[in-house]
């Protein structure tokens, strides 16, 4: 069909979209969402009839996938964030000098990335043991297309589909908990055993991150100018990247996103925690720093956190635990979605639902009432 209805759920509500493809010579060549049927179908036969006329003979840019790819590079790519190009520089050589390189981008469609796909699985970094999927290149790719798309030719059609999704993940992997949280008695144990077998600054961080929500890069960039124990609150406005080869820490001038920088409101026990901590900083400037004073290094905090995962027999084995642990818990406690999205510093409501879990959203009264309607006698 020319047009194809979707429906899109934002934020809990529901929304029809209409979704015009123009095939030529049975090849898609141009696909564009609209808000109406009538405007889908508008533009439809529009496109189609400027295609029967000949308007479009070259309906894709004449350049070949490694010029895109270096286009990308050049424009985009130089334009991020340190660390951000380190994770794009790390993936680039598996777009390079591959399948792809010397398509022009009118013939990268479904096929050719069909072939991409099994060369990346000869590939000798497939063998390794930790690897379990090429997912990261495929999102890599998927950037270089929708970027090709948006900036040098609005017809090209991306043409990733559920099918190149699922072949990149070529390892059975074992499904994630669907608690990903740790319980209170959990988090408790967990903190002790960082207090007793590790540095001190370990389970201090630990504790700021399970009652703050705070990203750990945040809290291991958090100075005492921006701790106010009086008002028990604290600034995020900027965070600690480490670099991916070296692991050395930098501190950045920045947060994540606008919607990071917020106020953390600190409750009465982690201020007695950071007083402690103050007392004992002799006038130093970042909160969290090693025994040398310099800032923390994500493979050691790692480490110390594992630890203690690995000693409790806890399943997980990431930083990010404390935060959706806080998220999950702060729901469970207040049921208050909008406070829980401020404190995390998410921009949407959609976002803050993936870390506080499904079982966070339930209500008692839910229950109650029901029994209620039913006005059953089981006595």
């Amino acid at each position: 069909m020319s047009v194809t209805k979707r429906i899109r759920v934002k934020n809990r509500k529901r929304s029809a979209l209409y979704r015009a493809q123009v095939y030529v010579n049975g090849v898609r060549v141009a696909d564009k969402t609209f808000d109406t049927q009538a405007a889908a179908h508008a533009w439809h036969d529009e496109e189609h009839k400027k295609r029967e006329n000949g308007f479009f003979e070259e309906p894709i840019a004449e350049i070949t996938f490694d010029e895109c790819i270096q286009r990308f590079i050049k424009e985009r790519v130089s334009q991020m964030e340190f660390s951000s190009q380190q994770a794009r520089n790390s993936r680039m050589p598996y777009l390079q000098k591959c399948p792809l390189s010397q398509l022009k981008m009118a013939w990268v469609n479904g096929r050719a990335v069909d072939r991409w796909i099994a060369w990346l699985l000869k590939q000798e970094t497939a063998k390794a043991k930790k690897r379990q999927s090429f997912r990261a290149e495929l999102e890599l790719l998927s950037t270089v297309l929708n970027w090709f798309r948006n900036y040098v030719d609005s017809d090209y059609v991306v043409p990733l589909t559920k099918r190149h999704r699922e072949q990149v993940r070529y390892k059975r992997v074992k499904p994630r908990r669907p608690d990903y949280y740790a319980k209170p008695e959990e988090v408790r144990a967990w903190i002790k055993w960082l207090k007793d077998h590790r540095y001190p600054v370990y389970f201090r961080l630990a504790s700021f991150l399970v009652l703050t929500g705070a990203r750990v890069g945040e809290a291991a960039g958090l100075k005492w100018s921006e701790v106010d124990l009086v008002n028990h609150m604290a600034r995020v406005v900027r965070v600690v990247a480490w670099d991916q080869r070296t692991k050395h820490p930098r501190l950045e001038e920045r947060a994540k996103t606008d919607g990071s920088v917020r106020i953390l409101m600190l409750p009465p026990i982690l201020v007695s925690l950071l007083e402690e901590m103050k007392r004992e900083a002799n006038g130093a400037e970042m909160v969290f720093v090693n025994r040398q004073g310099d800032l923390l290094k994500y493979n050691a905090i790692q480490s110390a956190f594992n630890g203690g995962f690995m000693a409790l027999n806890l399943p997980w084995r990431s930083t990010h635990i404390c935060r959706h642990t806080y998220a999950t818990l702060a729901m469970m406690a207040t049921r208050d979605l909008g406070s829980v999205q401020a404190s995390l510093g998410h921009k949407t409501q959609a976002m803050t639902e993936r870390y506080a879990k499904n079982i966070a959203l339930l209500n008692g009264g839910t229950a109650e009432k029901t029994a209620a309607l039913l006005n059953l006698d089981v006595k």
